[in-house]
């Protein structure tokens, strides 16, 4: 395949300072009196306050713009031909398709296609708040691990995601990049697109003074400063490279639970519970659903099992005195700092959802997912009902 990203040096690239600021959306349900605000709130559309209430609603529901969208994100599995292939196909797509619709990249890829694609847009270097500001909705070109990639551009509100598999099996990739083009047209236009909001983390690392120590990561706009961050899997602390069994104090809403001796802690949101939870023995948790788990890495203790805790609790795991090394912190796969004997780890559900478009329907695709990609509880009975339903259409797009 030719290789055509080859741009000469000097070749300027189109900053989104240029952009207008994104545009309002909300979700609807059937009933217009539960209808509630994800992103930013249109005035004209009927809203509950932001965040996680008790609702005896679905969270889930139709997207309506209050106008038609005029920036999107593109996010790409990096280092991939076939996904750059696709890439150039799409952008010109839309290019032609939908002329206004300006098209924002990541600096570096925009800078390997500017001969190609020279009329996408990047962000300022190291304004990474500029996603939230200009950015209206988001497509997701790789496999589960781009969308949390992409989840960490958003410090805050989070746009509509819309994710497309290149060939991977994932949890969060409920298209296929064949269909591409009738799905955006879907979204671009506001046609019959139903979307969950996924519950993130919100992270934060303290001294055992409480004061707020800095994230060293370079993934989102918070890189380097005391301030919470968002992740859409898990946040862990672990053992590390070191050999002990670490020592961890796990506090709940201000009230001691227990002292955890093993490998480490897993705190998941939902969406996480069929990643690295699920591999540590934690249940699956419905995407719809809002709670955190707490699940342990082989502890010492067979009794230590799985904790899931409402929504609001606010979890803190300390370094115990006990503990023989220092503890290592990872969010959403990313390692990213060290932690201390008396340090901790403090985190709670977000406010900012990501709000991703569902392929058929919430429970549908989750069905799909859970039997297609773990054959969920599959003997020989569940395995000829499911091969019925993708005959019958059931599964189909």
């Amino acid at each position: 395949m030719k290789d055509s990203r080859v741009t000469p040096p000097t070749a300027a690239l189109r900053l989104t300072t240029e952009l207008p600021t994104r545009i309002p959306f909300c979700v609807t349900h059937n009933d217009a009196a539960t209808s509630s605000a994800i992103h930013v709130p249109d005035p004209g559309c009927q809203t509950t306050v932001p965040g996680y209430q008790p609702i005896s609603k679905p969270r889930h529901g139709h997207l309506q713009w209050s106008q038609p969208p005029r920036t999107i994100l593109i996010k790409k599995k990096p280092r991939d031909a076939a996904t750059d292939a696709v890439l150039v196909d799409m952008v010109r797509w839309l290019r032609e398709t939908y002329p206004t619709l300006n098209v924002v990249l990541e600096h570096d890829v925009a800078q390997d296609f500017v001969g190609v694609l020279p009329f996408v847009y990047v962000i300022p270097k190291g304004v990474v708040n500029e996603y939230s500001r200009v950015v209206d909705f988001a497509i997701t070109l790789g496999g589960d691990g781009t969308v949390l990639h992409l989840s960490a551009l958003f410090p805050g509100p989070v746009p509509p995601v819309i994710s497309f598999s290149m060939g991977t099996l994932g949890f969060l990739l409920p298209f296929d990049i064949s269909n591409y083009r009738p799905a955006l047209e879907r979204v671009i236009e506001g046609r019959d697109v139903t979307l969950l909001p996924r519950m993130r983390l919100s992270c934060s690392v303290h001294e055992a003074d409480g004061t707020r120590l800095p994230i060293p990561t370079s993934n989102t706009a918070a890189a380097g400063t005391a301030v919470d961050h968002h992740v859409m899997n898990e946040v862990l602390v672990h053992r590390g490279r070191f050999p002990h069994l670490t020592s961890i104090d796990c506090w709940v809403d201000g009230e001691f639970l227990t002292n955890a001796v093993a490998d480490g802690l897993i705190i998941g949101s939902p969406t996480g519970s069929t990643a690295y939870s699920l591999s540590a023995g934690g249940p699956i948790v419905h995407p719809a659903l809002d709670s955190l788990l707490l699940t342990p890495i082989c502890p010492r203790s067979l009794s230590f099992r799985t904790t899931l805790l409402p929504a609001y609790s606010v979890i803190q795991l300390h370094i115990a005195a006990a503990s023989r090394s220092i503890a290592e912190v990872s969010l959403d796969g990313r390692e990213v700092m060290s932690l201390r004997v008396g340090q901790y780890l403090q985190v709670r559900a977000s406010p900012y959802p990501v709000p991703c478009v569902n392929r058929v329907g919430n429970s549908v695709d989750w069905a799909r997912d859970i039997n297609g990609l773990l054959k969920f509880n599959q003997n020989f009975t569940n395995k000829q009902q499911l091969v019925q339903d993708v005959e019958g259409g059931r599964m189909d797009t």
